[in-house]
């Protein structure tokens, strides 16, 4: 059985930062939640969790937890991952290092980047500008 969100934040919140999470609030990171993990301890939390699209677009749609966004598209299935899904997840992404992580752990996977890219490539929005930069490190 997949577990919940409360069930994960328990989980994240067991495993927080103080440190990484006051330095990031600091530098301005524009969640209401930050606990300060690392992409290894989010990986290992996903494993534990499985893939399931109904709990990836939940974790991605509570865009207060840095944690819970960054974990959603490590919990989304790639196969399930449809291009305009990608296009509504970049364009709802909170930071750069959102996009970052799904890049590297779902959308660089996928055979439609190239499009993609192509489409943010001459984008006057900044954060789409740069999935297109990295979707060009995965072409």
């Amino acid at each position: 059985m997949l577990p919940t969100i409360p069930e994960i934040r328990q989980r994240i919140y067991a495993m927080r930062n103080g440190i990484v999470a006051d330095a990031m609030r600091k530098a301005g990171a524009p969640y209401r939640m930050i606990f300060g993990l690392n992409l290894p301890q989010l990986s290992e939390i996903a494993r534990g969790i499985g893939q399931d699209v109904t709990l990836a677009e939940e974790m991605w749609a509570t865009s207060d937890t840095r944690e819970l966004v960054l974990l959603a598209p490590m919990v989304m299935p790639a196969e399930s991952f449809t291009i305009d899904t990608a296009r509504r997840w970049v364009a709802s992404a909170p930071t750069a290092e959102a996009i970052d992580i799904l890049c590297l752990k779902l959308l660089g996977r996928q055979s439609y980047i190239a499009t993609l890219a192509a489409e943010w490539a001459d984008s006057p929005t900044p954060l789409l500008r740069h999935a297109c930069a990295r979707l060009n490190d995965y072409l």
